[in-house]
């Protein structure tokens, strides 16, 4: 049995309220709570949900015990490998239709999830650039007429599931664009200054700044996202700037979005916190690993990169780190992946592979592309007929699939003994399957480092001295790493 939670008493006085021009920005901050929770939109709750513990967008209790409300992950987590699709620059054409001819492509290479940055039509007032930003979005329910129509989109998504790959959305729930029409037809949903003006977020000045004291904006909120779950078939959401959004929210919006679709996958742009991993959150951002990996090239140890390799305490049961060394962000504004990690770059995306967690590649990585990709201008990526790491990602791709050593939710690493903190060496095992990365992080040759694995032999499926890579199986044991030399960014993956 299910029951309706409605205030409707509350929505007729707001509305009474509204007709006779109260201003409610003059009045917001000194509502009591009560008033504020007033406003309210209908749940559809089960009987097992306290009804206090959704009002319009706040989840103040997940504890129940309705189904829903028990941490869950999507059943295609353990092997999922995401890619990272930035469609305007994508392709010179920068659409839907241009993109669809990639996709046998990156399944090739093992790739299986896509997020696709923000579809959404982009504001035009207060516009960065020639082309504005993708996260300043005019219509949540809408398409970027620059990548095509909403037919085009729903073309793309069929597509992409007859191929196997789920398709998730890059949401953006800390604000809007400028003329979006909730700053025209709803004034008091956005945070203002004390001169009563809307304002921005940080430098963002392109976007206004939601308030989320405000609980009809949630529930409208949270219903855009259900649009693109129920109506369009989307397989979950990377969430932009989570902290710049009460947890509570998350916490309803993943109860509504799982009560459609219990399968579906949710990221947060932000390190692991308890408040965003108890419920909401599948993955968060392994911010840890990578900012370990970027200070490697400065000649620091690896004891910073086995801290971000372990799960750690923020990480609520059945949540798991999202293991990256480029996004959008980065590339745009850090640099390309050669910039960044020059010659290290191999050995570090082979341990997003190998790391407790899941692997991110962003438009372009599989051919190391040296060049930062232009945000707010048309900059389409330059593509080699033979991408240089594509080989790599496609046997990782494979041996995370193959191996329940790798599975997304197997949160076991171990880190054998190593006289050289440099000649570093991690294990992950599931039963009888065991993997291991053995290597060196550091630019300059290591020499008679000895490494102590948990194996008397194995086999090598991956070696890569540091310039060439081999895929050649060759059985190792144990003795073929004591007092062994290794040139700079060399690494061997052995299984058993």
């Amino acid at each position: 049995m299910k029951r309706l939670l409605s205030l409707i008493l509350a929505l007729i006085t707001a509305a009474s309220l509204a007709a006779c021009g109260e201003k409610q920005e003059d009045k917001k901050d000194d509502a009591p709570a009560d008033a504020q929770t007033a406003q309210a939109d209908e749940y559809v709750l089960s009987k097992d949900v306290d009804k206090a513990t959704v009002v319009d967008g706040v989840m103040t209790d997940i504890s129940g015990s309705d189904a829903i409300l028990k941490k869950s992950n999507p059943t295609w987590l353990d092997d999922c490998v995401l890619y990272e699709v930035n469609i305007r620059q994508f392709t010179e054409e920068g659409t839907f239709k241009a993109f669809e001819a990639h996709l046998d492509r990156l399944a090739d290479m093992g790739v299986n999830t896509l997020w696709l940055m923000p579809i959404h039509p982009i504001s035009e007032t207060e516009k960065k650039g020639t082309l504005g930003s993708y996260y300043a979005v005019s219509d949540y329910k809408g398409v970027n007429p620059e990548f095509g129509t909403i037919e085009d989109f729903r073309h793309l998504v069929k597509t992409a599931h007859e191929k196997g790959f789920k398709v998730m959305l890059d949401w953006v729930a800390n604000h809007t664009g400028w003329d979006n029409a909730w700053v025209k037809d709803h004034d008091d949903w956005f945070v203002h200054n004390k001169k009563g003006e809307i304002t921005s977020p940080y430098d963002w000045t392109d976007t206004a700044e939601l308030d989320y004291n405000n609980y009809q904006m949630r529930a409208e909120m949270i219903s855009c996202m259900q649009y693109w779950i129920e109506e369009e078939g989307v397989d979950g959401f990377r969430c932009d700037h989570v902290e710049g959004v009460p947890a509570p929210f998350w916490n309803a919006a993943v109860y509504k979005l799982k009560s459609i679709n219990k399968d579906i996958l949710m990221l947060a742009e932000s390190s692991a916190t308890p408040n965003l991993t108890s419920y909401a959150f599948d993955l968060c951002y392994n911010d840890s690993l990578y900012s370990q990996a970027v200070m490697l090239k400065g000649g620091i140890g690896t004891s910073g990169v086995k801290a971000g390799l372990e799960r750690g305490g923020n990480y609520s049961d059945g949540s798991y780190p999202m293991n990256y060394m480029d996004n959008h962000d980065k590339n745009s504004y850090e640099g390309s992946v050669v910039f960044r990690f020059k010659d290290a770059y191999p050995a570090l995306l082979a341990m997003t592979y190998i790391a407790p967690g899941v692997p991110l590649i962003y438009t372009s990585d599989e051919q190391g592309y040296d060049h930062e990709i232009e945000f707010f201008e048309k900059d389409a990526v330059k593509w080699d007929k033979e991408p240089k790491y594509a080989e790599m990602i496609t046997a990782l791709s494979k041996l995370k699939k193959d191996h329940k050593a790798l599975d997304s939710t197997n949160t076991d690493i171990t880190f054998p003994e190593s006289d050289n903190e440099n000649a570093f060496a991690f294990t992950r095992k599931s039963g009888n399957d065991s993997i291991t990365y053995i290597g060196n992080l550091l630019y300059e040759d290591v020499k008679g480092a000895t490494v102590k694995p948990d194996f008397d032999k194995a086999t090598c499926i991956m070696h890569f001295d540091g310039k060439t890579l081999s895929m050649d199986e060759v059985e190792m044991t144990a003795e073929d790493f004591a007092k062994k030399d290794y040139k700079p960014y060399e690494f061997y993956i052995l299984i058993r």
